[in-house]
């Protein structure tokens, strides 16, 4: 009795798991394109946020669902140019295939600058990310920004950024 429903059970749990995946993934590679125009420069960079927290912070995203956080330290900060930044992202991302914090110059910088290295997931059209915290931090997208959503202990902690185009 088991065989007789072995194999319809089988072709359904894998219909479902196809159609419902292909669609699925069609719907990230959009949002992927989106994702990889350039990297997020955190609102309040260069500002007061900088001098309170000590650095600038950037975002990047790379396919394998990498992203890369950027810290510069305030005031060093002030003068690299986003040609630099793009840079020392794409060396930092080279130096490992895993999760990892380095730092280093990544031969563009005159200091040394922090990245740390680590992997993101799409859920519900938002991606996730470990934070350090109880629950993974989530980023939302618009047209040429994205908020961080940070959770927090009584009410969560949203962090603007603003796209800089490659």
């Amino acid at each position: 009795m088991r065989k007789k429903y072995f194999i319809p059970l089988t072709f359904i749990f894998l219909s479902a798991v196809f159609f419902s995946t292909a669609g699925y993934s069609a719907q990230i590679s959009v949002d992927e394109q989106k994702v990889y125009a350039g990297y997020y420069s955190r609102e309040g960079n260069d500002a007061e946020m900088a001098q309170t927290i000590g650095n600038n912070t950037y975002i990047k995203f790379y396919p394998g669902k990498r992203i890369v956080r950027l810290y510069i330290p305030y005031p060093y900060s002030k003068t690299v140019k986003p040609a630099q930044i793009n840079a020392a992202f794409n060396a930092a991302i080279k130096k490992t295939t895993g999760s990892a914090y380095i730092r280093d110059k990544f031969g563009v910088m005159k200091e040394q600058v922090v990245a740390h290295l680590d992997f993101y997931r799409w859920v519900n059209e938002e991606v996730m990310y470990d934070c350090s915290k109880p629950k993974p931090c989530r980023i939302t997208f618009s047209d040429n920004a994205m908020v961080v959503i940070k959770p927090g202990i009584v009410l969560e902690h949203k962090v603007n950024y603003n796209l800089v185009s490659e």
